[in-house]
């Protein structure tokens, strides 16, 4: 459309009814949504070293489906579009994608997420799952310098699970424990590359020695020094890993520390995580490493992310420095 076209365009607006502006906002936000569908859509295929089937390079355009690019192997002669091997490759409507990014952005609520969809709660819990089944799985490894790890704890929750309980199911607005650990609490261990937006975590079956070996196994590169307060498990951990080590005892040391020696700056994501997850009024145990990868996405970009930016993510598997660009 020319200059004078678009003048002539723009002076009709003041024409149109309720019900016309109302129908023109809503084609050109699905015009937005859809370009930016085309630019997560190009991200993904340059990160591609080419056929998702058999990995050859030679591949061709082979039209569209659904306003979506798709391409054709000449070795295999199988095709594919960008979202192949993604949560999202057989869901119809992908525009709607640009909409549930907005939401995962804004951290909302499963109602509100539903209202901004126009479907049901139900189809909103699966797709906010299907958008975090791959951020659960970014996270950083080999990190160095001083990595801080503590625990955090949640309290076990069944929320959703109708049979099957362990135990008796309590009402809503029942007493559950609050703090410290206990039969009623999932451990999850926390990292933090001092002087990063670089987490780890992970939900631990115990806090025993073992288990804080395995989960810090790939998290720990050889030049990491691991500093914790002074629980005696870390000791081994670090023996195990052949990692330095440096710790304090808050009874004898404080809380803040033993100067360079302290878990300030894990602390600190551990308090934001729980007062971001308290929005949602309890989250099922069975899904929790899932809102852990929701936040560490979240947290990398000090919560300034955008849906297409989100989206970009949730459909890459490997961990990357944040941004859009490859």
């Amino acid at each position: 459309m020319d200059s004078a076209a678009y003048r002539i365009f723009v002076a009709g607006i003041e024409e149109l009814s309720e019900e016309q502006v109302a129908d023109l906002a809503e084609k050109l936000r699905l015009k937005k949504d859809g370009r930016t569908l085309d630019r997560v859509a190009a991200g993904l295929m340059a990160e591609r070293s080419g056929c998702p089937h058999c990995s050859s390079p030679e591949t061709v355009k082979r039209g569209k489906a659904r306003g979506v690019q798709r391409y054709k192997c000449t070795s295999c002669e199988k095709t594919f579009s960008p979202f192949t091997g993604t949560p999202f490759n057989r869901l119809r409507g992908k525009t709607k994608l640009i909409t549930l990014a907005g939401c995962m952005a804004d951290g909302l609520s499963l109602e509100k997420t539903a209202e901004r969809l126009g479907c049901s709660v139900t189809s909103a819990f699966h797709l906010r799952h299907k958008a975090l089944a791959l951020p659960n799985k970014q996270k950083p490894s080999a990190m160095s310098g001083i990595v801080e790890a503590d625990e955090t704890f949640f309290s076990v929750s069944y929320k959703g699970q109708r049979s099957g309980l362990p135990r008796t199911s309590k009402k809503r607005g029942g007493i559950i424990q609050k703090t410290g650990e206990g039969a009623e609490k999932v451990a999850v261990l926390v990292a933090q590359q001092r002087g990063t937006r670089q987490v780890f975590d992970v939900v631990l079956p115990d806090t025993k020695a073992a288990s804080l070996t395995e989960a810090l196994r790939s998290a720990l590169g050889p030049l990491a020094t691991l500093t914790t307060d002074g629980n005696a498990a870390y000791w081994t951990v670090a023996s195990e890993l052949g990692v330095q080590q440096q710790y304090f005892v808050a009874s004898y040391h404080g809380h803040g520390g033993d100067g360079e020696a302290h878990v300030q700056s894990v602390n600190r994501y551990d308090s934001t995580l729980k007062t971001w997850m308290s929005r949602f009024h309890g989250v099922s145990t069975k899904y929790l490493s899932n809102y852990l990868g929701w936040r560490r996405l979240l947290d990398r970009f000090e919560d300034a992310l955008t849906p297409e930016q989100f989206l970009f993510h949730a459909m890459r598997p490997q961990y990357s420095s944040p941004g859009i660009s490859t």
